[in-house]
Parts: structure tokens; C-alpha cells; sequence
């Protein structure tokens, strides 16, 4: 697993020598579309069973990364899709070569076989941006108890309408896809006083965990605004937003 702080860094991942993982901007994915950009990281991330539906004999035999490369040597749709992974996220070329049943990735002195090795170093980067930049589900933080005040349950119900507020930037309204990642561009524009610019050129981890990250200040300072208000001995509490 790659570590948040070095995906935060935003800097290229060596996956073999002379070839590096690039993390895409968010203008490439808003022109490519998020819908294609996961598809394309997710390539390397496939379960068995994803690649094969019915094992027979010959399938058996053969490890995931030898499924892969069959697939990838064998089906021109998803041979299209392994190029397009590599144009876009190592920044260099592909090269099949069915005489030896072989791919080669790279140029001249960054010119390498893919092997096991590399399909294994390319998944655990894929795994982790896939991961990393994928917004999960928080737990209710503010929950009404039986032994809360009316005053207190309607506190309580004040926290909820604004957590709802802040939501609104992420895909909660049954909008598409593009919608969701358009809607976080303007979100963090609006509330981090970043240019567009700015925010286009991050990548999705970055504004990702940005937006996550107001969300939980913004959290933190409604709770304190109205904890005055709340029976200290009944509240819950909230962690502050640097410990989230």
C-alpha cells in the first residue's frame, strides 16, 4: 500500500527502472471523464474472477498476472484500455509482441519487459490511488439518545441539517459521475479559496482529502459554536478536525 503522504506529495512513483507512475490532474480527468479514469486504474486491479467468469483446465494452470497478459494479448477491447492505462498513467509506450507472446513498455534505455514484477508494483499503486481517492462512507457522528434534552435533540438536528449542507458537493443527489468530481472542483473553489486553475491542476487524492478536511473543521466548529447550548455530561463530543 502507498502511503497517503506520498501520494499527497504528488510526486512520480518509480514502477521499474526508467518507468514512473504519474498521477493524473484533475483537468485530464474532467476531459477524459471519471467514469473512464477509474476504469483505466482499476485495469491493473482485477480479481480472477473479474478476468474469469469459468475456470477450465487451461486456466488453471496459469496465475492472475498470466490471465492479464492473456487478456491483454488476446481481446482488442481490452488491449485498447491497457494502452490507454499506459499513455495516461506511466507516460510512455506499449509495444505487444505476439511472435514471443511478451509486452514491452517504454523507449530506448527506459525500455522493459512486463513481467510479474511490474504487473505486482503497478497493482499496489493502482490499489492505493483507487482506494486513497475514494470517498467512503462517515459514520453518523450526532445521534439523539434518550436522555437528551428537547433543547439538546434540536441542537442535534441543526448539526445534521449542516453536515447535509456540506454533502451537497459530493454525489448524494443521484447525479452522475462527472457531476460528483465538477461539484467538488467548485465545492473547494468556494469554501479553500483556491482559483479554478488551482484546483485543476491537483490530483483526485488531493481533492479529495482537501474537501474531507474542511468537512471535518467545518464539523468541529459547529459543534464548538453550539456546545455551550448542550448538557456537557450528556453530549457526545467530537474529535477535533486535526485528529480526523
Amino acid at each position: 500500500m502507498i502511503s497517503i503522504s506520498r501520494l499527497l506529495l504528488n510526486k512520480p512513483i518509480p514502477v521499474a527502472k526508467g518507468i514512473q507512475f504519474h498521477q493524473t490532474k484533475v483537468e485530464s480527468v474532467l476531459a477524459m471523464g471519471e467514469e473512464m479514469y477509474w476504469g483505466l486504474l482499476k485495469l491493473w486491479c482485477l480479481k480472477r474472477e473479474d478476468m474469469i467468469p469459468v475456470e477450465d483446465a487451461m486456466t488453471k494452470t496459469k496465475t492472475d498476472f498470466e490471465i492479464w497478459c492473456i487478456l491483454a494479448q488476446s481481446v482488442p477491447d481490452f488491449q485498447v484500455k491497457v494502452i490507454a492505462s499506459v499513455h495516461c498513467f506511466l507516460h510512455t509506450k506499449i509495444e505487444f509482441l505476439p511472435m514471443s507472446n511478451t509486452i514491452m513498455i517504454g523507449e530506448t534505455d527506459s525500455l522493459t519487459l512486463l513481467d510479474e514484477a511490474f504487473y505486482l508494483a503497478m497493482r499496489e499503486i493502482c490499489e492505493s490511488v483507487s482506494e486513497l481517492g475514494t470517498e467512503s462512507k462517515k459514520e453518523e457522528q450526532y445521534q439523539v439518545t434518550d436522555n437528551m434534552s428537547e433543547r439538546e435533540k434540536q441542537l442535534v438536528a441543526k448539526m445534521k441539517q449542516r453536515e447535509a449542507q456540506l454533502a451537497k458537493m459530493k454525489d448524494e443527489n443521484g447525479e452522475g459521475v462527472e457531476d460528483r468530481l465538477i461539484k467538488q472542483v467548485i465545492g473547494l473553489v468556494a469554501i479553500g479559496r483556491y482559483t479554478f486553475e488551482e484546483v485543476y491542476n491537483m490530483t483526485i487524492i488531493q481533492i479529495v482529502y482537501l474537501l474531507r478536511k474542511y468537512v471535518d473543521i467545518q464539523q468541529y466548529e459547529l459543534y464548538t459554536a453550539l456546545s455551550p447550548y448542550m448538557d456537557s455530561k450528556k453530549s457526545q463530543g467530537v474529535k477535533h478536525w486535526l485528529d480526523t
